[in-house]
């Protein structure tokens, strides 16, 4: 994260904490020990948020990295949520006041119990906090979903088998016990390629982060047609973050598609895409430039679930993308809005779409009701349909 960016989120955060302290009761307020002791939690809180976004990959203690990590998760998470509880809260007040200047009733004594502040904020904080614990221990369990596509055009090939992993995020997302399940779920698949959908680095990687998934691409069981990468939007600055860490995975067999296309057995057609903060032209120049057979299977790997509907109506058959980390509570706010899909397989007319929720997340250890997951991916060449 860039100095104006994270002054930016510094910022709206410090006004999401002063609107969370505003709608705590008055005689919470007016409580000195409650004030110090919340006082103390932002300190703590803001100083481990400031690290992780800063400093975290400077850290060489494993057990520190952690702390920090679930403090600065718990922290954010759970005085996010609390907002958005207490803006609920409001419109909820609001609208039932409203109701009743119409309907000339005054309330009723069960619901002036229920409305009573005291008791919606010890329920709001219980819940904001059960949630963010649930999300930082959530994140671990490492799954591997399998999805079965038909693809609707004609190959040498009897079947392809595709192992998707995304968004590792090395560093505050992803522990170093994830390695081994990351390479248990990758062997599992027994994939005949194996598809990187980018953002397996970050600005909280360190050294041995990196060194960490060189082992995972070392010690799994090598793909038929070899392993593929396609940066995401956090992966352009690399270099800046983690020197060296570009040429070791590249030693480590792994090849970087930016905006390439090569050929799988006989005739699939991958296509790796640049993210668009990395790329100049938009995927339909693209195509034109690499001119694909159009009566061979095209598969792309993106990092982005964006533009699938011009991919589709060009004639891909299968797209995989990440990114989006799947639905979180409270991020999916800002992930739904902007991308085709959040997560899982949709189809766009003969194309199918497969968005992976990742294996780790940014900045925060924490996912939410999403899961952590490996994709493995069955393909079957049927020919055109009649």
């Amino acid at each position: 994260m860039n100095s104006v960016a994270f002054l930016v989120a510094a910022i709206g955060f410090v006004l999401i904490s002063v609107f969370v302290f505003m709608n705590y009761p008055l005689s919470w307020r007016k409580d000195k020990l409650f004030v110090t002791l919340l006082a103390l939690w932002h300190l703590v809180g803001t100083v481990a948020l400031t690290i992780v976004f800063t400093r975290f990959r400077y850290i060489a203690y494993e057990n520190i990295r952690h702390e920090i990590c679930r403090t600065a998760t718990l922290f954010f998470v759970s005085t996010t949520l609390l907002a958005m509880f207490f803006l609920f809260r409001i419109i909820y007040t609001r609208t039932y006041q409203f109701i009743l200047r119409r309907t000339g009733h005054g309330p009723k004594n069960t619901h002036r119990r229920i409305s009573d502040r005291r008791y919606q904020t010890v329920i709001f904080i219980l819940l904001s906090f059960g949630i963010a614990l649930a999300g930082y221990f959530n994140i671990d369990f490492l799954k591997l979903n399998t999805y079965d596509v038909e693809v609707h055009a004609e190959s040498a090939e009897s079947g392809l088998r595709i192992c998707l992993v995304s968004d590792i995020h090395a560093g505050s997302g992803c522990y170093e016990y994830t390695y081994d399940d990351l390479v248990e779920q990758i062997n599992a698949c027994n994939a005949d390629v194996l598809l990187i959908g980018g953002d397996l680095f970050d600005e909280t990687t360190a050294e041995n982060d990196a060194d960490n998934f060189v082992w995972v691409l070392q010690t799994i069981r090598q793909p038929k047609y070899g392993i593929y990468y396609v940066y995401g939007n956090h992966d352009g600055l690399m270099e800046d973050w983690v020197p060296g860490a570009k040429d070791a995975v590249l030693k480590a067999g792994v090849k970087v598609l930016a905006d390439e296309m090569v050929t799988l057995g006989e005739d699939i057609q991958l296509i790796g895409c640049l993210d668009p903060k990395l790329r100049a032209e938009d995927f339909e120049t693209l195509y034109a430039r690499l001119q694909p057979d159009p009566d061979k299977p095209l598969i792309v790997l993106t990092h982005r679930p964006k533009h699938f509907r011009e991919m589709a109506a060009l004639g891909v058959d299968l797209v995989m993308a990440g990114h989006t980390h799947g639905f979180n509570i409270p991020h999916f706010f800002s992930t739904s809005l902007v991308n085709d899909m959040l997560d899982g397989l949709k189809t766009y007319g003969d194309m199918t779409a497969i968005t992976s929720s990742g294996v780790g997340a940014w900045g925060f250890h924490y996912k939410w009701p999403a899961e952590s997951e490996v994709v493995c991916i069955q393909l079957h060449f049927n020919g055109t349909e009649e």
